[in-house]
């Protein structure tokens, strides 16, 4: 025989359409008309499922429903609501009283074969028939109201609970008035909540007496209590004995010789998704006084206290973060505004959110009249374009940069860090400011100390040089083979002594702003082909190819010439100085493809030398950095090459670049914009 199913709807073309398809797929139907035909079918001879429609005569599918489920025998019957109603809300309420599933009319056999099959593959406990004298029509109706009276009573009880939510932060009230809400739903003579939050090194215990003295001491009730909470959390006896203890009385337990036995006992764990919190206890004087439903609505007020006991740690400890963080705030707050220099810190839109007192005085604000401002009222945007170009992608990078301030033109330096989150959007910046007028006046003094000592070697060198050249064509006498060694060794040291000199003044003229350039439109391959010839013979004499590399059609870049021959021949130089003999360099110039207008010309210079160090190609544009790699030759630079480069290519509105994986070859690259107005 095939599983039975009910199939309970008052229309008979339901009926039948719905048995004609569970028939083809082996199973038995039978039919009820109304919800009391139901209940007596399912009493007398119970189905393997209940197909149940909500609307019907007499008695709805829900209070059929209900019915079912509050009856431990039919408790596990699989039930499928079948109706019209096809709202949220009704599938809501009809998942609620019970139903294991919905199907909607009109019926989809598919949907309606798969949702019966699927429920009859769960394994269920089967239900056990009813007696008759529980299936008539009154006792059925009395059933149904006592159930929706239960509900009213839970919701009560609940709604009660609910306004305890006042009294959390008096939590001595709250579980006071707990004891009494229980002491309206069921008379005890002793009740005792036993509360302690995990973590927390103390325990509070209320008790509230019905003025009935039971022979229990305070000591037992609270041995009592640290036992049941060690048995729930799994801890040792003592972890909880050893607790502080808070007592809440509301009134005496009485004189020991007046005291009444205890005989009856009833203890609801208090649980929340954290844990076990304490208990509810409660006591009486009579034997076998508290039943199964005394139980139940205990439960339903357990369940409610533990959701207000875990929304009263969770006040307590944000109470505790906010000290914590008012503390901390307050001494971060002290340390700003004390510092030795300025502070500021934008959010992501560039709104100043906060400024300490010496910022305020920096940029010649009062105090307070930065907050809130635009970043930009106060400080040059082109100074800090490079936010605005490379930043923020660039993770934990920090800048420093140097700008004149807007209102009192005072010069300072900014050192700029990017905050940011994991997602790589950014939050805001962290500005520390300072005054440099005294570095910047130490700066010039030295440079023009440079300047000076350079000038006054150069003379000295010129003359050794002239002298050595005398010699060497034997102008007065001939030279001997050791003299002319000599020569040749102080040929080659007057070189190296005259390009570091030459290199100290370049770099001591720039930094003063006396280096003299003219900016004009031009082909940029005219400059890099005057390069070329300009390092022929060094490469020639290591056996180095230059090759170029011109992209067709180049537009004229916007720049001085001569300084752009300084660039190139720096970078040219370098690359033969690390390249290994017989090996090639190539001189390319293109397009940008780093800047969407592809307003730039990219000039690059690639070799196949040892490479870059990773670890050193942050500072590989610094001023006096002996960038030592893997040739001798390295170490005889003094490190102004390349920062005289990136000097260069800033003066005329670009920037210079490194591409190297440390470990062969190398790429410089320069950037030159094709019009006046553009920088890089």
């Amino acid at each position: 025989m095939g599983q039975r199913i009910l199939v309970v709807d008052d229309s008979p073309f339901i009926h039948e359409l719905v048995k004609d398809v569970l028939v083809r797929e082996g199973y038995e139907v039978e039919r009820a008309m109304n919800g009391h035909e139901a209940m007596v079918s399912i009493g007398q001879n119970p189905p393997d499922l209940v197909l149940l429609d909500i609307i019907m005569p007499e008695m709805s599918g829900y209070q059929v429903c209900r019915l079912i489920r509050s009856d431990d025998r039919l408790k596990d019957l699989p039930v499928v609501m079948m109706t019209a109603k096809d709202t949220q809300k009704d599938r809501f309420w009809g998942l609620e009283v019970g139903a294991d599933s919905y199907v909607t009319k009109p019926i989809e056999e598919k949907n309606l074969i798969e949702t019966v099959s699927n429920l009859l593959k769960e394994a269920r406990a089967p239900a056990k028939p009813v007696s008759e004298d529980e299936l008539t029509s009154e006792t059925l109706k009395d059933r149904a109201d006592d159930i929706l009276e239960r509900k009213l009573l839970e919701l009560t009880i609940i709604n009660e609970v609910g306004k305890l939510f006042s009294f959390l932060d008096r939590p001595d009230v709250l579980l006071q008035n707990t004891l009494g809400l229980i002491s309206q739903v069921i008379d005890y003579d002793l009740g005792v909540v036993f509360l302690s939050f995990p973590g927390v090194g103390s325990k509070t215990v209320a008790v509230k007496s019905r003025n009935v003295p039971l022979k229990i001491s305070k000591k037992e009730i609270i041995r009592e209590g640290s036992k049941l909470l060690s048995e729930q959390r799994g801890c040792e006896l003592s972890e909880i004995t050893g607790l502080d203890t808070k007592l809440l009385e509301e009134s005496e337990l009485g004189e020991q010789a007046s005291r009444r036995p205890c005989s009856s006992e009833l203890k609801i764990i208090l649980r929340s998704s954290r844990g076990v919190l304490g208990s509810i206890m409660l006591y009486s004087r009579h034997e076998k006084f508290f039943i199964a439903d005394d139980q139940a609505l205990v439960d339903v007020i357990s369940i409610q206290l533990s959701i207000l006991l875990d929304n009263l740690r969770l006040l307590q400890e944000r109470d505790q973060q906010l000290t914590v963080l008012e503390l901390e705030k307050s001494r971060v707050e002290a340390i700003l505004r004390n510092m030795g220099e300025g502070v500021l810190v934008t959010d992501w839109s560039y709104k100043i959110i906060h400024a300490n007192p010496l910022v305020c005085q920096l940029l010649d604000v009062e105090e307070g009249g930065l907050v809130g401002e635009v970043l930009y009222d106060h400080i040059p945007k082109e100074a800090f374009s490079v936010l605005e170009e490379q930043h923020i992608g660039e993770r934990d990078p920090i800048w420093n940069i140097r700008f004149v301030s807007i209102k009192n033109d005072l010069p300072l330096m900014a050192s700029v860090a990017v905050v940011d989150e994991e997602e790589e959007q950014t939050l805001g910046l962290i500005i520390l400011l300072r005054d440099i007028t005294d570095e910047r006046e130490l700066d010039r003094m030295k440079n023009k100390f440079l300047e000076n000592i350079s000038n006054h070697l150069r003379n000295p060198l010129t003359s050794l040089k002239g002298f050595s050249d005398l010699i060497h064509e034997e102008m007065y006498e001939p030279a001997t083979d050791r003299q002319k060694e000599y020569i040749k060794a102080v040929d080659r040291e007057t070189a190296k002594l005259t390009e570091i000199v030459e290199d100290l003044l370049s770099l001591s003229k720039i930094e003063l702003a006396d280096y003299r350039s003219t900016p004009e439109h031009f082909p940029v391959t005219d400059a890099l082909l005057t390069s070329m010839v300009n390092s022929q013979g060094a490469a020639h004499a290591r056996g180095i190819a230059l090759r170029t590399e011109f992209e067709d059609d180049l537009p004229d870049v916007f720049a001085d010439r001569e300084s752009v021959i300084d660039i190139t021949n720096r970078l040219i130089s370098n690359a033969i100085k690390f390249s290994p003999n017989e090996s090639e360099i190539i001189l390319g110039a293109r397009a940008s493809d780093k800047d969407a207008d592809m307003s730039f010309v990219q000039v690059f210079v690639s070799d196949s030398g040892p490479g870059v160090p990773l670890d050193r190609q942050d500072m590989i544009f610094e001023k006096y950095h002996e960038h030592e790699l893997f040739s001798k030759s390295a170490s005889e630079s003094v490190g102004l090459g390349l920062p005289i480069c990136r000097r260069l290519a800033e003066m005329n509105n670009g920037r210079i670049e490194l591409d190297s994986t440390g470990d062969s070859g190398s790429t410089f690259s320069f950037f030159l914009p094709m019009n006046k107005e553009q920088k890089s």
